[in-house]
């Protein structure tokens, strides 16, 4: 909402981008054996990358999209910012609900 408020879509835009950047390379990261991965020295990175990046990419970034796109959606029409932010909060928590279960359904699948 700020990103919005401050200069409109292009900085909201700027700011999921970034924001999306820093979790894949957190995912990369926490794979490693250097991010305390302990699976990653007897697995190997090629096991544990593509899973983490799959976990972080939807419990995290998935929230932070969705309410991306709910700003975009509706700053425009709702007066009030405290109801643009609830709503914000709203479609993080629900992206994350359904995140969760399909992350959990993939990484079933996988294993």
């Amino acid at each position: 909402m700020w990103a919005w408020r401050a200069s409109g879509s292009a900085r909201l835009w700027l700011s999921t981008g970034i924001g999306l950047g820093l979790i894949v390379i957190l995912a990369a990261f926490a794979a490693s054996a250097t991010g305390g991965n302990a699976l990653a020295p007897v697995y190997g990175y090629g096991y544990t990358a593509p899973r983490s990046l799959l976990a972080h990419g939807l419990t995290l970034g998935l929230p932070l999209l969705a309410t991306a796109i709910a700003v975009q959606l509706l700053a425009g029409r709702l007066s009030s910012r405290f109801g643009l932010y609830v709503v914000g909060v709203l479609c993080a928590a629900l992206a994350w609900v359904v995140a969760v279960i399909v992350g959990v359904n993939i990484l079933a699948a996988v294993a």
